[in-house]
């Protein structure tokens, strides 16, 4: 019974990493002008990388409300996908530099991974949030391993008599 225990409350722990990856998303839209006005380029509206990150979040929270509603290993498996997915957005965001107004991927991975301070609300909130979904993959990999691991062990036990 506590392996099953262990098995139900897993994915509801997990789920913590994508509410809170949604949590550092919706804190960055609420707070990075840059974000929001492309560099003050745009008056109106909200640029484009903003809608990214808003589906990102979203992403976050169907992440989380699946790993809450369905409590099983297939759900931590898509759990470790998305986050992996997540990453790999992240970091692939870098490519949109001329979209931005900077010279190279390196000038723009500088400014998103405050290794130089360009200004703006959101100075480490990048490297944080991408921190999170690196953890978040990580964390669930782990865990798919380990109960692999021990689920196997479970089916090649010998059934053990019942006593009467």
């Amino acid at each position: 019974m506590a392996a099953s225990d262990a098995k139900q409350r897993f994915p509801v722990i997990y789920s913590l990493f994508f509410l809170l990856g949604a949590g550092l998303s919706f804190v960055m839209l609420a707070t990075d002008m840059n974000l929001r006005t492309d560099f003050g380029t745009m008056s109106s509206g909200y640029f484009l990388h903003w809608y990214g990150v808003l589906a990102i979040a979203v992403a976050d929270l169907v992440g989380a409300a699946l790993l809450l509603l369905v409590r099983s290993r297939t759900a931590v498996k898509l759990g470790v996908v998305g986050s992996g997915l997540l990453v790999v957005a992240w970091l692939a965001v870098i490519l949109t530099y001329s979209q931005v107004g900077f010279s190279s991927a390196s000038s723009f991975a500088k400014y998103l991974f405050g290794i130089t301070y360009y200004g703006g609300d959101i100075r480490y909130l990048y490297d944080v949030l991408l921190a999170v979904y690196v953890l978040t993959f990580l964390v669930g990999g782990v865990d798919l391993l380990v109960t692999r691991h021990a689920r196997s062990a479970t089916d090649e036990a010998p059934p053990t008599p019942s006593s009467s």
